[in-house]
């Protein structure tokens, strides 16, 4: 992440929640979104930008919710507070590293079962790439039997080709599996600074 600095990582997070945000108002045209987030400065300027987006796209006529969680111990608070929304996006990532999005994961997906939210969850890249969903669930076949009844999706991206892809999540024999169901082109100027971030 030294690669970039303050500023650009805001920039980042203002191109990423724009796409985001907008994909999901067009997708979802009638649902409301939560968001649970970490208390950084990127995570709060993602969370801003995907929201607004997402108002935006739709007349500013949606509702969107913000909870957040610093400690494992915040979370079902926080889900608590976002348990009615239809899309539920679990945005930890940022400026906190493993030691912090592992934990927060795991105590979201455990109070999203525990608070009985039956919407869709939506994954950060940056909490599905490393397989944090994937362990949790794969460890705690209580859980990963709610997940099965839920849908999911996430964003990733292939840096090569300069395409931002939404994903659909699902279990196979396999395991936990993301496959594409829409492609974006990511402009330059967010290509370099995704290239630059990783």
């Amino acid at each position: 992440m030294a690669k970039l600095t303050l500023a650009e990582q805001f920039t980042l997070r203002a191109l990423t929640g724009r796409v985001v945000g907008q994909a999901l108002a067009q997708d979802l045209p009638d649902a409301s979104l939560g968001i649970l987030t970490n208390k950084t400065f990127i995570c709060a300027s993602l969370t801003g930008a995907l929201e607004a987006a997402y108002l935006a796209e739709k007349g500013g006529l949606a509702q969107v919710k913000t909870a957040l969680a610093e400690k494992p111990e915040d979370v079902p608070a926080a889900v608590e507070a976002l348990k009615d929304v239809d899309v539920l996006f679990l945005a930890f990532g940022g400026e906190a590293g493993p030691e912090t999005n592992r934990p927060l994961t795991e105590a979201a997906l455990k109070a999203i079962k525990e608070k009985g939210f039956e919407g869709e969850v939506f994954f950060h890249v940056r909490i599905w790439v490393p397989g944090f969903v994937k362990d949790a669930l794969a460890a705690d076949g209580e859980l990963k039997a709610y997940f099965e009844e839920l849908p999911m999706s996430t964003f990733t991206f292939d840096l090569e080709r300069g395409l931002f892809l939404f994903n659909d999540v699902y279990f196979d024999e396999e395991g936990l599996k993301a496959e594409p169901i829409r492609v974006l082109p990511i402009t330059h100027e967010h290509l370099d600074l995704l290239k630059r971030s990783l």
